[in-house]
Formats: structure tokens, C-alpha cells, sequence
């Protein structure tokens, strides 16, 4: 049998120093928004779950209050891994100020190793993003 959570339950299973990832399309399109609210509102309420790592392949937000932005609070969020920030200027913030730990790697890598957990296989080896900012032997994505 099927069974469903909403947003303040699945708000529950998350502990601090998770990692999880977040799925959207930009402009706050196919974004669970309400789990994204309750975690947030989890988090200012309790101070947790802190320290989560997030990753995201696309952009996710509305570049106001939805999507990542509902993440970008000081001690929620250690370290963010994605393949687009443009629609979170809160958690850009965050990134710029030092005050997490920010990757941009390409979309499509991140999307392709999604496949390969979720296949259960042990990992993806590509040549994207080799000799560009991704690259780990430049900047590797920071």
C-alpha cells in the first residue's frame, strides 16, 4: 500500500548534518514547495535540522522566498552542491559571504549521478567539465 507524507512529516525525517537532494525546474515550477516551507519553518522554530548538505541540478526558486532560499538561513545549510544558482540570490549570498561551502558543477553530471545512486551503481566517471572552472585540478567547481 502506498503511503503518503506531507510536508510537516517529511519535515520530521530530516536530521542535522543530512544531505539531501532538492528537485524543481526554476521560477518555483515542480517544487514540493510545502516539505521546502516546513523545513524551513522546522528551523527557525527549533534550529534544526543544521549543517545539511543539499544538491540541486537545476535552478530552484523564484528568486524571492521559494526554493533554495528557503534553505539559506546561517547554520541550516553547510554546504551547497549545484548545477544553477541564479534563482536563489539568498543563498548566493551565503556563498559569497563564505559562509557555506558552494560547488557549481554541470548540470548534467549531477543529474547522471543521480541516475547511477539510484541505479546503485558505484559512480559516474565523465570528461564534462574538464579543463573549465569544474575541473578539480582548476577550481573544482568552488
Amino acid at each position: 500500500m502506498v503511503q503518503f507524507l506531507y510536508g510537516p512529516q517529511a519535515a520530521e525525517y530530516i536530521k542535522d548534518g543530512d544531505s539531501i537532494a532538492l528537485l524543481g525546474n526554476g521560477g518555483a515550477v515542480l517544487e514540493p514547495r510545502m516539505v521546502y516551507r516546513c523545513i524551513e519553518e522546522r528551523f527557525l522554530a527549533t534550529g534544526s535540522p543544521r549543517d545539511l548538505s543539499l544538491s540541486h541540478s537545476t535552478g530552484i526558486g523564484d528568486k524571492a522566498v521559494e526554493g533554495m532560499s528557503r534553505f539559506a538561513h546561517e547554520g541550516m545549510v553547510k554546504r551547497v552542491i549545484g548545477g544553477h544558482w541564479g534563482w536563489s540570490p539568498r543563498m548566493q549570498q551565503l556563498a559569497a559571504e563564505g559562509k557555506i561551502q558552494a560547488y557549481n558543477l554541470p548540470l548534467g553530471v549531477i543529474v547522471s549521478q543521480y541516475r547511477e545512486i539510484a541505479a546503485k551503481r558505484p559512480g559516474l566517471i565523465t570528461k564534462t567539465g574538464l579543463g573549465t572552472y569544474a575541473d578539480p585540478r582548476i577550481d573544482g567547481g568552488r
